[in-house]
């Protein structure tokens, strides 16, 4: 696709350019529906965020549910018959390591 120079066109020079009410309501509304829009993006960004984070809420509850859980079956184990016998039979052992 080749590129062919535009035909010279005589633009009239018109002064120094005022912007009349007409057109200054048209640019006001428009500035106004582009903040709308970037308000409404914005909210919409934060119920996505505000999601996210629940999310990430959920999954930290669970994780410190299981390490609780976990937590509780090392304490029932330490307070068991056989792990207390099981570590006086290996407490002259311990000594030897290092």
């Amino acid at each position: 696709m080749s590129s062919a120079p535009l035909p010279d066109r005589a633009v009239p020079d018109l002064g120094p350019r005022t912007v009349d009410a007409t057109d200054r309501s048209i640019l006001e509304r428009h500035a106004a529906l582009v903040a709308r829009e970037n308000v409404i993006g914005l909210e919409a960004e934060i119920a996505r965020l505000r999601a996210d984070l629940e999310g990430a809420r959920a999954k930290l509850r669970t994780a410190r549910e299981r390490v609780r859980a976990r937590d509780a079956e090392i304490a029932d184990l330490r307070a068991s018959r056989s792990w207390r016998v099981g570590r006086a039979v290996t407490a002259p052992f311990r000594m030897f390591r290092s």
